[in-house]
């Protein structure tokens, strides 16, 4: 069993790797141009074809990374869905906003407490003083 979970952990970081060096847009060189164009394992291609058809990824038990951070490289390198979840469907236009005026709402309220980014690397991350 430990074998197993450690196989299945090991593939799951693996493509969360490749996908990073899959999605590029870059074509300035050939080691990029091979990126975008490999052949990728089965399970991430999967994984693509799902995001890129309506814009879903499905929780993996005990995954590494979250399907939020997965849907953060998606959209960081530019794969935007060609469709969306038909679970909208179901739903009517004002529980749509509802929800989607809710996610607004509660960025706003997060990015509003945050410190902005040149304050944040000044207190967390600056390079030493020179003397």
């Amino acid at each position: 069993e430990f074998n197993r979970q450690t196989d299945f952990e090991y593939e799951r970081i693996r493509d969360f790797i490749i996908l990073h060096y899959k999605a590029t847009e870059r074509d300035d060189t050939p080691f990029w141009n091979y990126c975008r164009t490999m052949e990728v394992p089965e399970p991430l291609q999967h994984k693509i074809d799902l995001w890129m058809a309506n814009g879903r990824v499905f929780k993996e038990n005990h995954g590494l990374f979250s399907h939020e951070s997965w849907i953060q490289v998606f959209i960081g390198q530019g794969m935007i869905p060609r469709g969306y979840d038909p679970r909208v469907d179901a739903k009517s236009d004002e529980a749509v906003m509802k929800h989607l005026n809710g996610i607004s709402g509660v960025i706003r309220t997060c990015v509003g407490q945050m410190q902005t980014h040149a304050d944040f690397v000044a207190a967390h991350c600056a390079a030493p003083k020179m003397m």
